[in-house]
């Protein structure tokens, strides 16, 4: 069976995740307040400093910082499906500057007060890797990034650069930089718990698709930006015809079968950003982002075929029959819903194994 190849349009690939973790979404509008902030923070930084004297450090990176944070907000702006290499990139950045700072005052030139006011930075690095990168990535990250800063510490001392103050200042900055890592590890940890306690409730047990309980709360989202945005949306019901038939023949062992290879069908000729979910019985509904009525109807009849084309012995065969439905600025989830199953309710008077648009 050949697999369909629907293009891609977009749309993020984890829709679960993005659905229930509030932080995706909040990541980029948080991003566009603090780049533009750290533009500014960065030039007046270097234009206060000038007074005193720049270090060869600050002197580069704090106008490349500028214009770097200013670049990534207007990227960000422009493209918000660029968020996650643009919050990638200032991170780096962030990390790049304090490392450098760091480096020149322990390795060249020790800060007569213990450390320079880059350290109070240093946490930023931290938490961004938290908040950016998943859980395993971000902890190698910020053990790294504090692994970098004890051996930059460590040939500072054999250099003999550091007096007691300093060594006191030192002590005290690690001891707090690995609590900050630890005590963020644990907080993201108990965040994943809950999410998959999330996930669990909203998952058919059967087949591992989402369930009832998924779809009313992603359909009131993605119609809210059908409303904001006038972007396209589609959903679909599937109905497999005369289930009750293979139940009553072959036995429920048998149809929970029939069940699990028609779901696998599914999510094989769909995109990772469609969200195929299990109503209830042998019933079915996908719901279809940035895709208007006449790709859904040609998404149905390839999913009608394929689904015919399965075979879960004993049972010979399988249909499907499918009504779509194109949400309207209007449109409640309910509205939504209900045609959509009007068109199903179409396709079952008209014979069966066919695709009804409501």
């Amino acid at each position: 069976m050949a697999r369909v190849h629907v293009p891609y349009t977009g749309v993020s690939l984890h829709p679960t995740l993005e659905l229930l973790d509030p932080l995706h979404p909040l990541r980029r509008r948080t991003a566009l307040w603090l780049l533009p902030m750290g533009a500014l923070l960065a030039s007046v930084a270097f234009l206060a400093s000038r007074a005193v004297g720049l270090d060869p450090v600050d002197r580069v990176l704090l106008p490349f910082l500028a214009l770097g944070f200013s670049l990534l907000a207007l990227i960000l702006w422009r493209w918000p499906r660029t968020s996650p290499w643009v919050l990638a990139t200032a991170h780096a950045l962030v990390a790049s500057y304090l490392l450098a700072s760091l480096a020149y005052q322990l390795l060249i030139r020790p800060n007569p007060m213990g450390l320079s006011p880059a350290a109070y930075w240093v946490p930023f690095v931290y938490f961004s890797s938290f908040l950016f990168f998943q859980t395993q990535q971000a902890v190698r990250l910020a053990l790294l990034y504090l692994l970098t800063l004890f051996l930059l510490s460590l040939l500072g001392s054999v250099r003999g650069h550091f007096h007691a103050e300093h060594l006191n200042a030192l002590a005290q900055f690690f001891g707090a930089n690995l609590a900050y890592v630890g005590l963020l590890y644990m907080l993201v940890r108990v965040k994943e718990g809950y999410l998959e306690a999330q996930l669990e409730a909203y998952t058919d047990p059967l087949t591992g698709l989402r369930n009832r309980r998924y779809l009313d709360l992603v359909l009131e989202r993605e119609l809210f930006r059908v409303q904001r945005y006038n972007r396209p949306l589609s959903l679909m019901i599937l109905d497999l015809d005369g289930f009750k038939r293979v139940n009553d023949t072959y036995g429920h062992p048998v149809g929970d079968r029939v069940l699990k290879t028609v779901a696998r069908c599914l999510e094989e000729h769909l995109r990772k950003s469609d969200r195929v979910v299990r109503l209830g019985g042998e019933e079915f509904a996908i719901l279809l982002a940035e895709t208007p009525l006449a790709q859904a109807v040609r998404l149905a009849g390839r999913l009608r075929q394929a689904v015919a084309a399965l075979r879960v012995p004993p049972v010979a065969g399988m249909t499907i029959s499918i009504g779509v439905a194109e949400a309207r600025p209007d449109d409640s989830p309910l509205s939504l819903l209900k045609r959509a199953d009007e068109a199903l309710y179409q396709a079952k008077r008209r014979g069966k194994n066919r695709v009804e648009v409501g």
